[in-house]
């Protein structure tokens, strides 16, 4: 197993894997070790043909090689997620799974009984809430955060901008709770990406290689931006 460095100035860079197949997610993974992010998200909604059991033996490899925190998702297509199935199916996944990972990303729009196993199953959540069209009110949006705060152990809340007072209303949440993930999408939102660590957020996501969201910078990018603007 390669062990993670000690690296004590900044925490929460979590690096995407958005691969289809095994051998892509180690080669993923391995880059993400070279680049030394503090959490690796895998997200089972991308894996070609996916079960239960295939995430459990990719989790259980994935371990084998490095003891980096893993955090699953498993999208949904209406937050901007690949899952072909059904809703059951795909909690099936993520609550037989939960208990492997450090982190289970489930949004808050999930049919309750369904969020809630994934929520008994897992070591800690992210209760999640994505706007693929626009950044609603502040209100609004508080409202989701105290929601995911209430059943779950991060808030994670991604919107969209239209403009760049949009991404004020994002930032505004971010310092009042801040111990949520804030993200406002697109270029025009990409600086709440490395805002967030600054002020306090638990994790950032940051691309390994693909982009898993709108907006999203490289790890490289990432890890120099915040290193030079929080020390």
């Amino acid at each position: 197993m390669i062990k993670r460095s000690v690296v004590n100035i900044f925490t929460g860079v979590c690096g995407s894997i958005v691969e289809e197949n095994e051998d892509d997610i180690i080669n993923t993974l391995q880059k993400a070790i070279s680049c030394d992010v503090d959490y690796v998200e895998l997200r089972a909604d991308v894996i070609k043909d996916v079960t239960s059991a295939k995430v459990s033996y990719i989790i259980d490899k994935m371990k084998s090689i490095s003891d980096i925190p893993i955090i699953l998702t498993n999208r949904t297509k209406i937050e901007g997620g690949f899952f072909q199935g059904s809703e059951e199916e795909r909690i099936k996944i993520l609550s037989d799974n939960a208990c492997f990972v450090e982190y289970t990303d489930v949004e808050l729009s999930t049919e309750s009984t369904l969020r809630q196993k994934v929520i008994d199953n897992a070591n800690k959540t992210i209760i999640s809430y994505h706007n693929f069209n626009e950044t609603p009110s502040f209100e609004y949006l508080e409202n989701i955060v105290i929601k995911a705060k209430n059943i779950g152990d991060i808030p994670k809340v991604a919107v969209k901008p239209q403009k760049l007072e949009d991404t004020f209303i994002l930032l505004k949440l971010m310092m009042k709770y801040r111990d949520m993930v804030g993200i406002s999408m697109d270029k025009i939102g990409a600086y709440t990406r490395v805002i967030g660590p600054i002020i306090g957020a638990p994790i950032t996501y940051a691309a390994i290689d693909s982009q898993s969201a709108p907006g999203q910078l490289d790890i490289k990018t990432t890890d120099e931006i915040i290193r030079k603007l929080k020390y």
